[in-house]
């Protein structure tokens, strides 16, 4: 299963092996202890409550069933659709399965690793910048989210369900971490060139701001259906209203405003699927009247509602 070093052969800053174990209700207290900063655990439950404690850059995943994550109170979901980034910089965090059978995976993944993939990935002709690594750095305020799975990372993360679960993984199991790593920084490309978009002499300052953007970004998008003033948000990231603007134009490449303005629209497709007449939707989402809200739909969509082809 593990690549072994070899002694002299090369020098890394992060470590070269992976452990790989399969858990279920008989044999999860025993095997639940990392062996390696690199570790693949596919799992089987139909209930489970426990504390657990990120190491490096993980990642939960349930190819069926649903496991949920608790934080600070709040609650994550994790199912098919949808993975957890979560970072060591959290102590730790607690899991449920209720009544349903699951079969999920985390993953644990060597920061190190990580940022050095991550450099490549942001500087991909620089030789020999190791040294560079820590400038960086994955922030837990960069990676403790809940990510979209994209159709490809879904088909690898459930092939190494099934391989860990049955004992047949046949590659190195650290090569998989690799693979997987890729697919990782491809999915939250766009997170994280908005957090190194930030112009700031010190780490420290991008690190504090880009999580009090983050804030912001969520309070946003919890009020697709309410009022919202832009002050109010500034207050929730501790910014003045404009530092707020400023920041996050700069971060994200909208204005706050135009931000939600789009989610609204975008949330107004979705309601439509579902059957919502536009009169219903342009009332939900908070909009003056029915005129205002084509007017607002024909900026973001190109076409008036009537006429979208949805």
């Amino acid at each position: 299963m593990e690549k072994k070093s070899v002694r002299g052969e090369r020098t890394m800053p992060f470590g070269d092996t992976c452990q790989v174990v399969h858990v279920n209700a008989h044999n999860y207290a025993g095997l639940k202890a990392r062996a390696s900063k690199n570790r693949i655990m596919s799992s089987f439950f139909t209930s489970l409550e426990d504390e657990v404690k990120p190491c490096g850059l993980g990642l939960k995943y349930a190819a069926e069933g649903q496991e949920r994550y608790f934080l600070d109170g709040r609650a994550y979901s994790v199912s098919s659709d949808k993975y957890l980034l979560v970072n060591e910089s959290i102590p730790s965090l607690d899991v449920a399965i209720k009544g349903k059978s699951t079969w999920s995976v985390c993953i644990d993944m060597d920061e190190a690793l990580v940022n050095d993939l991550l450099l490549q990935q942001l500087q991909p002709n620089e030789l020999d910048n190791y040294t560079e690594i820590s400038r960086y750095l994955l922030t837990p305020e960069l990676f403790v989210r809940e990510v979209q799975a994209e159709e490809s990372l879904k088909v690898y993360l459930q092939n190494i369900i099934r391989a860990s679960a049955s004992n047949s993984i046949e590659r190195p199991a650290i090569e998989l971490i690799y693979d997987l790593i890729g697919f990782i920084l491809q999915g939250n490309k766009a997170t994280i060139h908005s957090y190194y978009k930030l112009q700031t002499i010190k780490l420290s300052t991008r690190k504090e701001l880009f999580r009090r953007l983050l804030v912001g970004k969520e309070v946003l998008e919890a009020h697709v259906y309410s009022p919202l003033c832009m002050k109010q948000v500034a207050e929730e990231c501790c910014m003045s209203e404009f530092r707020f603007y400023r920041l996050f134009r700069q971060c994200f490449g909208d204005s706050p405003y135009n931000y939600l303005f789009k989610k609204r629209i975008e949330e107004s497709v979705m309601l439509n699927k579902q059957g919502m007449n536009w009169v219903e939707i342009a009332s939900l989402l908070n909009f003056t009247d029915l005129a205002a809200f084509s007017k607002g739909f024909k900026k973001v969509m190109g076409v008036s509602p009537t006429k979208a082809v949805l």
